[in-house]
């Protein structure tokens, strides 16, 4: 870690600047290790890595690091809980799909066997038909050609 080139105390409003002269900026550390607390660091966007940081007040005091811990827990815990769920979206939606496609192929196999069960009803009375065509009626007798 490098050290601050200005000698700066708390309560300046002066801004740090690092070793390679870039002022830093003041983050809000939201690790677990340390929650809540600000920090300025390298403000740099260049290639050149500059690890430069400085604590900019203390630990938080009493409840504040109990509550930001507790506040980060749950929003780790939400993520993955967030994460999951759109997996399972993921696998319904998927169910979804096979259901869907089982159910369109149940159709096609319905409309077959309808049609089939039509044609035979067709065929039958056709059949029917053409046994009433041959019966003749003569002298009251019915003789079938």
């Amino acid at each position: 870690m490098a050290s601050r080139s200005t000698n700066l105390s708390r309560g300046s409003s002066a801004r740090y600047v690092c070793d390679c002269g870039l002022r830093g900026r003041m983050f809000t550390s939201w690790s677990l290790k340390n929650p809540g607390r600000r920090l300025y660091a390298c403000s740099q966007t260049s290639d050149i890595r500059c690890d430069y940081f400085e604590w900019y007040d203390g630990e938080p005091e009493g409840r504040h690091g109990g509550v930001i811990t507790y506040l980060n827990n749950k929003y780790i815990y939400l993520e993955v809980k967030i994460e999951l769920l759109e997996e399972k979206i993921v696998q319904l939606e998927a169910e979804i799909e096979t259901k869907k496609e089982k159910k369109v192929a149940r159709k096609k196999q319905v409309e077959k066997l309808m049609k089939f069960v039509c044609f035979v009803i067709v065929l039958l009375m056709a059949v029917m038909v053409i046994k009433m065509q041959r019966t003749v009626n003569v002298n009251g007798w019915k003789y079938i050609m």
